[in-house]
């Protein structure tokens, strides 16, 4: 099963009453991987049988609702998601009203893939043109983990406690592994720049030796 992931920041609405959002569960931008999922393309009929919504992915404890609509748009998958009135559903609610989790993420399994490359960007990327859509997820990235001590002391939900906080210490390692690749690449950046100045520098003493041998 691939997931690709977006940040909902935005054309979300809410009822508390009902415990429902309506919000994207996927988007025509691509992702890190250079992956871009066609929504056109989406068929939902297996998952129509049964259609849960999870917190990250986990199928085997986390139901956290479940999908009332979907509908294909120019720009990606819109949906609106029922969450089940228990603690679990109602604190990932909260998190998502009041804006602590902003991300969604889809599981599915491509059935037609074409690379295309961006005429404008000169970028190549994947387009995921035909997909079965398997199930969608709140996933446990904090929108600010700066945030994640005032999120975690109003939370009742041990489970919860525990994904939020062990996807918050990967964030850290990965934006730490982030910031150490690109010293990296700015160094190497830097290297290059050195040898190619040091290449114009032996070309033209080499330029002058020819043209000194050849003046004896």
């Amino acid at each position: 099963m691939n997931t690709k992931q977006i940040i909902s920041e935005s054309e979300k609405t809410f009822n508390d009453n009902e415990l429902t959002i309506a919000h994207y569960i996927s988007t025509t931008t691509p992702d890190r991987y250079g992956d871009i999922v066609n929504p056109s393309g989406m068929d939902a009929t297996n998952y129509a049988k049964n259609p849960v919504v999870l917190f990250g992915h986990r199928s085997n404890s986390l139901v956290i609702g479940k999908n009332l609509e979907l509908q294909v748009r120019h720009n990606g998958v819109s949906a609106v998601t029922k969450f089940a009135d228990t603690e679990q559903g109602r604190e990932i609610y909260k998190l998502n009203r009041d804006g602590f989790l902003n991300a969604w993420s889809i599981g599915f399994i491509p059935k037609k893939e074409v690379e295309k490359k961006d005429e404008i960007a000169g970028n190549v990327y994947n387009h995921i043109e035909e997909w079965d859509l398997l199930e969608y997820s709140s996933v446990p990235i904090p929108a600010n983990p700066d945030c994640l001590n005032l999120m975690l002391k109003d939370l009742q939900d041990d489970t919860i406690k525990t994904i939020l906080k062990d996807s918050n210490e990967s964030l850290i390692h990965y934006n730490q592994l982030s910031a150490d690749i690109s010293i990296i690449n700015g160094n190497v950046t830097e290297l290059n720049n050195k040898l190619q100045k040091l290449e114009s520098k032996v070309s033209y003493k080499v330029i002058e030796l020819i043209k000194f041998v050849k003046s004896l």
